[in-house]
């Protein structure tokens, strides 16, 4: 086990059930972003073309952040994808679906350049999104 895996288990182990199942689930929401062409960028070019230009243009705002459901979700990010995080998390995809409403718009909204509505560059590792999460918490 890596050091990484370690912390994560001693991590989840002080968190209620559903914020276990969100912590499980960072890992492969972070392979995904950086396997998803484009990375972050490509991401966000994916939801605006899957029509919610103005959803997640709004999880890059400073003001309020328009909800997304699991069937959008599922609809941008296609079924092989949402079974890839399933299956690298040990979590149902309706469980993925449900923690993504909530992970997805908080990630894109730290990693958008402090919600100026800039789009985020680069590459994503798990232990800064932890620490996003938690801070954000």
């Amino acid at each position: 086990m890596s050091f990484l895996n370690s912390l994560m288990s001693v991590a989840s182990a002080a968190l209620n059930p559903a914020q276990q199942e969100r912590a499980s689930l960072i890992p492969a929401l972070v392979s995904l972003v950086n396997k998803f062409p484009g990375g972050l960028n490509g991401l966000i070019q994916t939801f605006k073309q899957g029509g919610l230009a103005k959803v997640v243009a709004s999880w890059m705002s400073s003001g309020e952040k328009l909800p997304v459901s699991m069937g959008q979700l599922e609809q941008v990010l296609g079924n092989k994808a949402v079974a890839t995080m399933a299956d690298d998390s040990g979590l149902s995809e309706s469980k993925v679906l449900s923690h993504l409403t909530e992970l997805l718009p908080t990630l894109i909204g730290a990693f958008s350049s402090s919600g100026n509505g800039s789009e985020p560059s680069g590459s994503l590792d798990v232990q800064s999104v932890i620490a996003m999460l938690m801070k954000d918490r």
